[in-house]
C-alpha cells in the first residue's frame, strides 16, 4: 500500500463512534454551562479530537480567504448566487488552509455533527396566549399513538424510533428492528450493509408503506499497492472511495414486514448531521471537512461527491462551479443539503455550501441552517443559510448573520415571514443575550440587546407572537417577549427563581412547562446542579407571569435525556400525562436507579407522580424513549422493549435484544 493511502487510511478510521459522540456531548451538557464557550471547546476536543484541522482563522480582514473580487458576488436574495468561478478559485480558498501553523492555521471550534437537533410548535396567529398543538410525542389528529416530539406541526424529525400504530421500528446498532406492538414480537432485522462497506444507522422516518434509514457509512478500499510517501496532493479528509464517511438515506419498502426491500440509496460526502421530512419529502444534511497539501493533485480529490441509486451506480461529482461560497469563510468544511421524494424516482436535489453547518430549523416552506463561527478574540457569529423548500427541490435563498452563538434549535423560529433568533454572545468574559428579527432576506429589522448580562440563554420558546426565553447564572429569570412588532422586541414580564429551565413546553393556551434543574452554590462561589424539577408557568398576563407550582425530581441527583434533547419527552394531553427517561444518582453508585418517570398534571393540584418504572442502574442498558400505543405504554431501553397497561401500569411483555 503506498505510504499516502497509509496515512489516509488512518486518518479516516480516527474517528468517534456515534454511541460515543452522544454519551460524552450528554455528559458534557449535564454540567451546569457557567462558560457555555468553554463546554464547546471541551465537547471538540473530548469527542473530535481529530478534527484539528477542520479549518483555520485569520486576523485582520475577514475577506483575507475570500476572493470575493472575482466571484459572483451579488445580493444571496437575487437567487444569483456567488459560486466558485472554477476549480482554480476553489484551491486558492484551499491553500490558505495549509499556510501558518504546520498544515492548518487554527482550529474552527463548532458544534457540528453534535446538535441533534436542536424544538417550537407551530407558530400561529395569537396576541397573548399560546397556540398548542398536541404532537410533542403525543397522538396526532386522526391516531391513537406517539409521535416524535417536533419543533413544527407538520415537520417531522428523524429519531431513533417510530411507531405507526402497530409496529415499533427501532434503532439498535447497526440493525433496524420491527417489532410488533401486541405481541413483542420481532418480525425482522435490518442490515443495511453492502459490499465492503459499514452501515451504521442512527435515525429513521416512518412514512407508510416506506422506511427510510438516516445514518453514516464507512466504506473501504483494499488497494494494498505500495508506494512512496508523496506530500503533493490534496487530501479530502474522508475520501469517498478510499475508506471514507458518507451520510446515506436508505429507503425501504416495508409493505411486507417480513420481506423488506430496499429501493433506493441517497448518499451524500461526509457525516450525517440532521434531517426533516415534509409530506413524502425528506431532507438531510452533511458536512465534509477539506484537507489541502498541495497543487499537483487530481481535481477530483478535493471536490466533494454524491450519488442517488435511482439514477445510477456511479458517483457524481459536484463542480467547483455548483459550489456556493460566500468570501470570508473560515471553515473549511463542505456542507451539503439533499432532497428526494419517498415515492418518486426524480433524481434528489443536492446543493453545496462550502461552510459547515449543524443547528436547524425547519417549517413547511424554509429550511435553515447555522454556522457558529469563533475568532481569535472570543467572539461569537451564527452565519444564518435559509433553504427554500419547493417540494423535493431545494434552493439557497439568503444568507444572513447575527453576533453570538445559539443554545439549540428552539432559538430559532420563522412568524409571518420573518426569523426570530435568540443568542448569547461573550466578549471578555461578560456574556448578553440578544434576539434579533430578520426579514425574508435575513436582514435585521428589530433588535433586542443587552438582555440578562452576565447571564447564558438555557431555553427558548417563540409562539406565535410571543417569545420566552430562560437565561441562568445564579437564578431563573423566565423573560416573556412582545414580538408583535417586528421592529421592535419588547420584553414585557420577567420572573425569577432558584434553578433553571432546559426545555420549555407548551400546556395550553396560558400555562408553559418548563423542566430543568434545582442549583445549589459550592464551596468555590459557582454553581452546581442538584436535582431534576418541572415547574409549570401562568403566563395568561404577560407582564406578570408566574410559577404556580412545581416538583422535584429525585432528592439528590437526576439526569434526563429532556434536558438536552426534546424528542426524549412522553405527553399524552388527553389523558395529562408527561414523563421522559430519569436516571437518579446517589451517594454510591449502587444505589443509583434508571428507567422512566409519568406525571399526572392537574392545573389545581399540581404534578403528581402518575407511575414510575425504574430500576438499579445499568449503564449498558440505559433508559431512551418511552411511547404509548392506544390503552399501552412501552418503554424503550438500549436493549429491550417492556410493555405495560397504561392505566394501570402493570407489566404485560418483553422483549430483549440480542448484543
Amino acid at each position: 500500500m503506498k505510504n499516502k493511502d497509509n496515512f489516509k487510511k488512518a486518518m479516516d478510521n480516527i474517528h468517534a463512534p456515534e454511541d460515543l459522540k452522544n454519551r460524552t456531548f450528554q455528559k458534557i451538557k449535564d454540567k451546569p454551562k457557567n462558560n457555555l464557550i468553554f463546554m464547546k471547546v471541551l465537547s471538540a476536543c473530548a469527542v473530535f479530537a481529530i478534527i484539528f484541522g477542520i479549518g483555520a482563522y485569520y486576523n485582520g480582514n475577514p475577506d483575507i480567504i475570500g476572493l470575493s473580487n472575482n466571484s459572483k458576488s451579488k445580493n444571496v436574495a437575487d437567487l444569483d448566487l456567488p459560486r466558485f468561478e472554477n476549480i482554480d478559485e476553489l484551491k486558492k480558498v484551499l491553500a490558505k488552509s495549509s499556510s501558518g501553523y504546520g498544515y492548518n492555521r487554527g482550529l474552527v471550534y463548532e458544534d457540528a455533527m453534535f446538535e441533534s437537533v436542536d424544538s417550537s410548535v407551530n407558530s400561529g396567529g395569537f396576541n397573548q396566549s399560546l397556540k398548542v398543538t398536541d404532537n410533542a410525542g403525543a397522538a396526532s389528529s386522526n391516531s391513537n399513538y406517539s409521535t416524535t416530539n417536533v419543533q413544527v406541526e407538520g415537520v417531522d424529525e428523524a429519531d431513533i424510533v417510530k411507531t405507526d400504530g402497530e409496529y415499533i421500528y427501532l434503532v439498535k446498532s447497526n440493525t433496524i428492528y420491527i417489532v410488533k406492538a401486541s405481541d413483542l414480537k420481532i418480525e425482522n432485522k435490518l442490515i443495511l450493509d453492502e459490499d465492503d462497506d459499514d452501515f451504521m444507522p442512527e435515525e429513521i422516518f416512518v412514512n407508510k408503506d416506506k422506511l427510510v434509514v438516516l445514518g453514516t457509512n464507512y466504506i473501504y478500499d483494499d488497494d494494498d499497492e505500495d508506494d512512496e510517501y508523496d506530500h503533493d496532493y490534496y487530501y479530502s479528509y474522508y475520501r469517498y472511495n478510499n475508506s471514507k464517511t458518507v451520510t446515506e438515506a436508505v429507503v425501504v419498502d416495508i409493505s411486507n414486514k417480513n420481506k423488506p426491500k430496499e429501493e433506493r440509496r441517497v448518499t451524500l460526502d461526509g457525516y450525517y448531521v440532521n434531517a426533516r421530512m415534509i409530506g413524502d419529502n425528506v431532507y438531510f444534511i452533511s458536512n465534509k471537512s477539506v484537507y489541502y497539501y498541495d497543487e499537483d493533485c487530481d481535481d477530483d480529490d478535493i471536490l466533494p461527491v454524491y450519488k442517488d441509486s435511482v439514477k445510477s451506480k456511479d458517483v457524481v461529482t459536484i463542480p467547483a462551479e455548483d459550489i456556493i461560497y460566500f468570501g470570508g469563510t473560515r471553515n473549511y468544511t463542505y456542507m451539503l443539503v439533499g432532497g428526494f421524494n419517498v415515492n418518486d424516482k426524480k433524481e434528489a436535489s443536492v446543493e453545496t455550501i462550502f461552510g459547515a453547518s449543524d443547528t436547524v430549523y425547519a417549517n413547511s416552506e424554509n429550511l435553515y441552517i447555522v454556522q457558529e463561527k469563533y475568532t481569535s478574540l472570543g467572539n461569537t457569529k451564527s452565519v444564518i443559510y435559509k433553504f427554500g423548500l419547493n417540494g423535493s427541490k431545494i434552493s439557497l435563498k439568503a444568507k444572513g448573520s447575527v453576533k453570538g452563538y445559539l443554545n439549540n434549535q428552539f432559538s430559532m423560529d420563522e412568524y409571518e415571514g420573518n426569523l426570530r433568533v435568540a443568542t448569547t454572545s461573550d466578549v471578555t468574559g461578560i456574556s448578553k443575550n440578544q434576539v434579533y428579527v430578520l426579514d425574508e432576506n435575513l436582514e435585521k429589522i428589530g433588535a433586542l440587546r443587552n438582555m440578562a448580562i452576565d447571564e447564558e440563554i438555557y431555553s427558548v420558546r417563540f409562539i406565535g407572537k410571543i417569545g420566552y426565553v430562560v437565561t441562568y447564572k445564579e437564578i431563573d429569570p423566565l423573560f416573556v417577549i412582545d414580538l408583535s412588532d417586528p421592529t421592535n422586541p419588547e420584553i414585557k414580564g420577567e420572573l425569577k427563581i432558584p434553578g433553571y429551565s432546559s426545555y420549555l413546553h407548551p400546556y395550553d393556551e396560558t400555562h408553559i412547562i418548563g423542566i430543568g434543574y434545582n442549583t445549589e452554590t459550592n464551596n468555590w462561589g459557582g454553581t452546581v446542579n442538584k436535582n431534576m424539577k418541572m415547574s409549570m408557568f401562568d403566563v395568561s398576563d404577560l407582564e406578570n407571569p408566574k410559577e404556580v407550582f412545581n416538583i422535584d425530581i429525585g432528592d439528590e441527583y437526576a439526569y434526563s435525556e429532556i434536558t438536552s434533547n426534546h424528542k426524549a419527552l412522553f405527553y399524552n394531553k388527553d389523558k395529562n400525562l408527561i414523563g421522559f427517561p430519569v436516571t437518579f444518582g446517589k451517594r454510591y453508585y449502587d444505589d443509583s436507579k434508571s428507567g422512566f418517570v409519568i406525571y399526572k398534571i392537574d392545573l389545581d393540584n399540581g404534578f403528581k407522580v402518575y407511575g414510575e418504572i425504574t430500576d438499579k442502574t445499568d449503564y449498558n442498558n440505559q433508559p431512551e424513549r418511552v411511547i404509548y400505543i392506544g390503552d399501552n405504554l412501552y418503554t424503550i431501553f438500549e436493549d429491550e422493549i417492556d410493555s405495560y397497561d397504561l392505566e394501570t401500569l402493570k407489566k404485560k411483555d418483553e422483549v430483549v435484544f440480542s448484543k
